[in-house]
């Protein structure tokens, strides 16, 4: 049987780590960072933090060493939430998703100018100009509704 209770447990932990952030934290070197993901260990004892910062200029590993010198404030936050009996040793890791979708976003802005074919494509094309007339197999409607009156009337006689 599946366990749901990490999962709920780690929505919880990213919710409170985040509203710690924006609401209770008055650290300007944290503006704009966020917790994007929290795995916890099956043991509950350790918990992997992954955090971005969008708009904030710092590096990552200032951010980092500010979320580290503020551990104890978020171990503070889960256990006056009491939702964990034992308190998880908290380990950040900055979340390059953003960084690889950027990445992935100007390789296809270069393929999109490298193979740009709006000047020759035109909506009303028909398919049918292009094809030649023995490319294709030209079937006959009668012939297909007589299979499948044979079809049905097999289903007759199995009732």
């Amino acid at each position: 049987m599946k366990s749901y209770r990490i999962p709920r447990l780690q929505e919880e932990l990213k919710k409170i780590f985040n509203i710690a952030l924006t609401q209770q934290i008055n650290d300007p070197r944290l503006a704009w960072v966020t917790i994007t993901d929290v795995i916890i260990s099956k043991d509950l004892r350790y918990a992997k933090l992954y955090y971005s910062h969008y708009n904030n200029p710092s590096d990552h590993e200032t951010i980092k060493k500010q979320l580290v010198q503020s551990t104890g404030f978020f171990k503070k936050q889960i256990a006056g939430a009491k939702i964990m009996r034992s308190i998880p040793e908290l380990n950040f890791f900055y979340d390059e998703t953003e960084d690889r979708a950027e990445k992935v976003d100007r390789l296809l802005a270069t393929v999109k100018d490298d193979y740009d074919d709006d000047d020759e494509y035109d909506p009303d094309i028909d398919i049918d100009d292009f094809l030649d007339d023995d490319e294709f197999f030209d079937y006959d409607e009668d012939e297909e509704e007589e299979d499948y009156d044979d079809y049905e009337d097999e289903e007759d006689e199995d009732n």
